[in-house]
């Protein structure tokens, strides 16, 4: 080997070692002239889970150091989510908005998003939590409302854009799961709209078009999905945020911390879905 290829070699190495995990596309100021479909992250693209479970065949594991302590996370990427982002990114600039703490989102687009097709991402200092409920401000995008729509499974995450949102099944780990490939004809269906509000209006349009229903069991995988919630995992009701620890979160975008100064005069207590999906 000459010594060309030994230096490019070691080069290559610790550039791994010591490079972010995970890079978007393009900075928040480039924006694209294309319409911005934002997506959350967990149960929505991906299932998480931080204990091992026998019953859950992870294809993943990744390692987090949070506050200087290591997690495991066993991760499960949904059916088609490969296919699914490179249909939407020819008609959308993706940006991921989740609940989760920023070096948790990170470490999972760097998995999941290996061809950089993802523009940006908000993490959990870009949320406002109110009385334990996630509220996610799209204006923290700058971008013309009427060429946004936001995926999500969770309705809560509607309660400032409901004619954005779409509210879609929860994804735990079935292998039969198609909701991704069965979203990808209706976003190019939507992407050709001038005004993308109201969704639903759209969506309704969209399924007399085809004669059938888009998402027929979205209740129920959500009821379903409430009642399997593991207390021993990093879940709601084991992770309290005090207003003290605010400042310990890892904001993205500098309006953010505008928002949650508003939110302490509410609540002296801060709730998470779970310690770093949302």
């Amino acid at each position: 080997m000459s010594i060309i290829a030994i230096f490019k070699n070691c080069y290559e190495h610790f550039k791994g070692k010591f490079s972010k995990n995970y890079i978007p596309a393009q900075t928040p100021k480039m924006h694209s002239k294309k319409k911005v479909l934002v997506l959350d992250l967990d149960e929505t693209l991906v299932h998480c889970e931080f204990k091992e479970n026998n019953n859950f065949q992870h294809e993943a594991l990744l390692k987090v150091i949070h506050k200087g302590q290591e997690y495991k996370i066993y991760l499960r990427t949904r059916p088609y989510l490969n296919q699914f982002l490179l249909e939407a990114s020819r008609d959308y600039e993706l940006i991921i908005f989740t609940a989760g703490y920023e070096v948790y989102c990170e470490k999972v687009l760097a998995y999941i998003d290996k061809d950089s097709l993802i523009s940006d991402y908000y993490a959990r200092g870009s949320c406002q939590f109110i009385n334990g409920v996630c509220f996610k401000d799209l204006s923290l995008l700058d971008r013309p409302m009427e060429d946004v729509i936001f995926i999500d499974n969770n309705p809560n995450a509607f309660d400032r854009c409901q004619e954005n949102g779409l509210l879609i099944p929860s994804y735990l780990d079935s292998e039969d799961d198609d909701c991704l490939l069965r979203l990808i004809p209706f976003l190019k269906f939507l992407s050709k709209k001038k005004d993308l509000r109201p969704i639903a209006q759209h969506l309704h349009q969209y399924e007399n078009n085809i004669g059938a229903t888009l998402f027929t069991e979205t209740q129920k995988t959500l009821e379903i999905q409430q009642e399997a919630i593991d207390e021993d995992t990093l879940s709601e009701g084991n992770v309290v945020k005090k207003e003290n620890d605010i400042t310990d979160l890892d904001i993205k975008h500098k309006k953010t911390q505008t928002h949650f100064e508003a939110v302490c005069k509410v609540s002296n207590k801060i709730r998470s879905a779970t310690l770093f999906s949302g």
